[in-house]
């Protein structure tokens, strides 16, 4: 097993590739090669940060935010995870949601540095699309953190794949993919504190702590107030959600949606949106 892992997105991201080459084989990939695949892959993860971090001032995210009402020509990639936003947040009844940025910056999650919205935050309708142009159509702040991360590994295992590697995973600070002919064994935390030991296998795993309150030392999915069934959520009893999905993105936005349930509720809704609750 080849393993690399570089700084990228906020976090530390381990990229490895199996490197067993069997006798019989004429289609292994040579160690040059696997390292140039990798290369790629960490270069397509850069890329999509480029376009859709909400911390990077000049990405397409922020000309879209810091224009409301205007429509702003994308790149494909852009186009594709405002798309997939816009449609989940509809297929969850809002549990998804990327236009909480407001909130999550009045609160200190995030910084400020776009200006204060006039709405803290709104719904999957606010997104509009035309061809390969978006617009918000009120002044709010979208922020990807629950889906780019997993569609940038997503994108990675992609370049992967297209070079020729046959097995191996992209690990993004709780996001991962694993794919082809490798697997792995992962400790999830449940909600009772205990681990337990997942093997993941063409499969996307994404964990997330869940909070109301913020902790800059520990990071967590914040839930927005507004979004929250106080009734069915215990502030004292921060968790760890982890949900399982064919694909990184999904099963990074799947996260999201489970943060805001019960246990039971959860595993229903997610096993509906294409998913499954891990713990």
């Amino acid at each position: 097993m080849i393993r690399r892992a570089k700084p990228l997105l906020g976090t530390l991201i381990e990229i490895a590739v199996e490197s067993v080459v069997e006798a019989s084989s004429q289609s292994a990939l040579d160690e040059p090669a696997i390292q140039a695949a990798i290369t790629a892959a960490f270069s397509r993860i850069t890329q999509i940060g480029r376009l859709l971090s909400f911390h990077q001032q000049d990405s397409e995210l922020n000309l879209l935010n810091r224009q409301p009402g205007q429509w702003i020509t994308l790149s494909q990639d852009s186009l594709r995870v405002f798309k997939l936003a816009k449609w989940f947040g509809k297929a969850s009844d809002n549990l998804f949601n990327c236009t909480i940025g407001g909130e999550m910056m009045s609160r200190g999650a995030l910084p400020c540095y776009l200006g204060m919205p006039l709405l803290l935050q709104g719904d999957w309708q606010d997104i509009e699309i035309r061809g390969n142009q978006a617009r918000l159509a009120r002044p709010l702040i979208v922020t990807f953190d629950g889906i780019a991360k997993g569609y940038a590994v997503d994108m990675a295992v992609r370049e992967l794949r297209r070079a020729g590697v046959s097995g191996g995973w992209v690990n993004a600070g709780g996001d991962l993919k694993v794919f082809g002919s490798a697997s792995l064994d992962v400790l999830c935390r449940g909600s009772n504190g205990l681990s337990q030991k997942v093997t993941v296998r063409n499969m996307a795993l994404a964990s997330s702590r869940v909070s109301l309150q913020l902790s800059l030392g520990c990071p967590a999915l914040l839930l927005p107030t507004g979004n929250v069934d106080m009734m069915s959520f215990d502030a004292s009893n921060e968790r760890v959600v982890s949900v399982q999905a064919p694909f990184a993105w999904r099963a990074d936005a799947l996260t999201k949606v489970a943060g805001y349930l019960s246990a039971e509720a959860a595993k229903d809704k997610i096993q509906q949106l294409g998913g499954q609750l891990v713990c």
